[in-house]
Parts: structure tokens; sequence; C-alpha cells
């Protein structure tokens, strides 16, 4: 499982950020995904992929992120390769601002398929009518107006294929009513066209499927193959995590639940309890819901002279799993601590070596639900 993208491009798209939600879209047929009638974006996205980025918020990505206090720590992660050929510098190529841009782009989703390369994604954008023209009259501002497509067929379905100006790449399109969806790779159109005709989307997806319930405005949320930190999940190919991104100035966070089919609960659950405490300079780590509460009633009654202190007080006593961490000694030793952190964040540990991490799991009646926030130290 590579998420080395993921912290690139996709949680770059915004990077760990904002508002919560939890989504439900109601699913629909693969004939209405095929005509656009109120699509399902899921059923467009082929299930072999390892994450998906879901925003309804374009306007935060271009113009809030680089507010908060943290942006030069974190500048190469707000970046999209794939995005920016579309987005970025769009006053500049166009008279559109952010809020019209939002009114022409209902949603946003990214997909990351096997590959440690950023150009190995998929974007999604949910549209009104007419943005699909609006989408591709900024191709033609940002790579001269003489910029024609090729277009290929497959399996019924029209690519369109852009040269890039005078760069070596290519973007494939296909549009259809209600969505437009790009590429640098036209082989990942197609397995989004395979998708839509086979049924082999993540609407169709067990666990995935299931867990989709509606979310409020403004939300970003990246959904990984993955456990909610590594330990949990391993030997198991079909758990899902959500990761709803939340920010204020100083403080970054993520939280959402773990979905898992009922065959690995016992293990997951066994695997939680054995944890080994860690207690270490500037790393901690406690299992067991006893213990938990014990440890944060400890800190709560001694003077918070520190951030870490601070931190760990502000975690749940109800947890069943906690962790506090200085990302600077982390990163020192990513290799010891990486069964506890999410791929994406250990992969790319010294973006982060200005936070202090604070993480909990709480379980109940088998359903996992975790939260890992970051705490800007400067």
């Amino acid at each position: 499982m590579r998420f080395r993208t993921v912290v690139k491009i996709g949680v770059g798209l915004s990077v760990l950020l904002f508002c919560l939600g939890v989504a439900f879209y109601s699913f629909v047929s693969i004939s209405d995904a095929e005509k656009g009638n109120d699509v399902n974006m899921f059923s467009l996205v082929p299930d072999d992929c390892y994450g998906v980025l879901d925003t309804d918020n374009i306007a935060y990505y271009t113009s809030e992120f680089p507010r908060m206090s943290y942006a030069v720590d974190l500048e190469n992660l707000h970046h999209s390769e794939l995005i920016n050929n579309i987005l970025n510098d769009i006053t500049e190529y166009t008279s559109v601002n952010t809020h019209g841009l939002s009114n022409q782009i209902k949603r946003l989703m990214i997909s990351f398929h096997s590959s440690d390369t950023t150009k190995d994604v998929i974007a999604y954008f949910k549209i009104t009518s007419g943005a699909r023209q609006f989408v591709l009259d900024i191709l033609r501002q940002k790579y001269g107006s003489s910029i024609t497509a090729k277009t290929e067929e497959y399996r019924g379905k029209k690519i369109e294929i852009y040269p890039l100006g005078k760069t070596a790449n290519f973007l494939s399109v296909l549009c259809g009513e209600g969505y437009i969806i790009v590429s640098y790779h036209k082989s990942l159109i197609e397995r989004v066209i395979d998708a839509i005709k086979d049924g082999t989307s993540l609407e169709n997806d067990l666990v995935f499927s299931k867990h989709q319930f509606k979310k409020s405005a403004n939300y970003l949320t990246f959904y990984g193959r993955t456990a909610s930190f590594p330990y949990l999940g391993e030997g198991h190919n079909h758990v899902w995590s959500e990761f709803d991104l939340h920010l204020n100035s100083d403080v970054l966070y993520l939280s959402g639940s773990m979905y898992q089919p009922d065959s690995c609960l016992q293990d997951i659950e066994s695997r939680m309890s054995h944890i080994a405490p860690l207690s270490e300079d500037s790393v901690l780590i406690v299992s067991g819901r006893e213990k938990v509460d014990s440890c944060i009633i400890h800190a709560m009654s001694l003077p918070h002279t520190m951030i870490f202190d601070e931190c760990l007080s502000n975690l749940s006593r109800d947890a069943s799993y906690i962790m506090v961490a200085d990302m600077n000694k982390v990163a020192q030793d990513p290799k010891s601590y990486s069964p506890y952190i999410p791929d994406f964040i250990c992969r790319n540990i010294n973006l982060f070596r200005s936070f202090i991490m604070s993480s909990q799991v709480t379980e109940v009646n088998g359903r996992f639900s975790h939260i890992y926030v970051f705490t800007y130290k400067e």
C-alpha cells in the first residue's frame, strides 16, 4: 500500500484540514452513472484504488490553506500536479473568482492507484451544466488557444486526449452528464469506463459501500485501504478507514472511523488489547481503557509546562488506545513507530517535524473511531 502520493498530492490537495461531516450519497444504478442522473461519484471510481480524497469545497483549496500558520512547513503538500493543470493560477487565466469556481464545480474527488508517481491518479469533477466547457477553456487559456484534442473510443465511450503545451504530458478526459474525469494516463480513464460498465466501482465494494453516511457541507475526507493505524490491519486487505480533515490556525486534525468485515473483528480487537505500553522522552503509547483513563487523570493533575503534556490531557479518558509523540523525535527513527502512524504520514515524516501528534482510537461494540491531532509547536 503506497500512500506517498496521498501526502504529495492527495492530502496535499488541501492538506490535513477541515470541516467535519460523514457522507451518504444515494446509490444509483450503473445506467444512471452513464446518464449522469444525480450520479453517485463513487460509482465512477475503480475498486482497485488504494485511496480517495473527496471534497465539496474547492474554494478551500484555492484560497484558505495558505493562511494557516503551518502552511510554510507543509507547502509542498499543497500542490497537486494534476489539479494545478486545471485550477492553479486560475485568476491569471480567467476572470472567474473562487466563488464562481465553486459554483461551477460542486465536488472534487481524486483516486490513487498502484504507483509511487504523482501522475498515477484520477480526478473527478461533479459539475453544473456548462462547466465542461468552463474546465476545458482553462486548459486552452493556460496552454494556448490552439490546443486541440485527439479523440479515441473505448467500449463506446469517447476519451479526449489533450497535449499540455510544451511539456511531455497529456491529459485524458472523459465527460458525462454532470461530471468530467481527467488523468494523465488514458489507461486509468479506461479503468473508469470498465468500472462503470462492469460494476467494479467502489459503489460495489462490500465494505466501503456499507459505510457511507450523509455529509454536511464543506468537507474534505480521505478514504484509505488501511486500519486506523497499520498494526491493527496487518494481514487484512478489506479494511477501510476514513479521515475527515479539519483545521484551525495552529491545529490540524483527522477524525473518522475504521470499517472492516466481521471476519477481521476478533483479530483487530486482540491486536488492540495486546499493544505493549511505551513511555519514553517525547513518545507515549498506552492501550486498554483503564490504563488510558489512569494515564490521562495523572496528566491532568500536573501543571502543563509543555505542549506535549497539554496534548495528552486533551485526549479522551474513554479511549481504548492513545499515542502522543513529538514528530521530530519520530522522524529520527520512523521505522520504530511506523506500526502506529498512518502510512501517508509516516512516509513523509519530515514534513511533520514541527508538530506534536496526539491520537486515540475508541472501540464501542465492535466499531472503531479514531482522531489524530497535530498541534503546531512554533
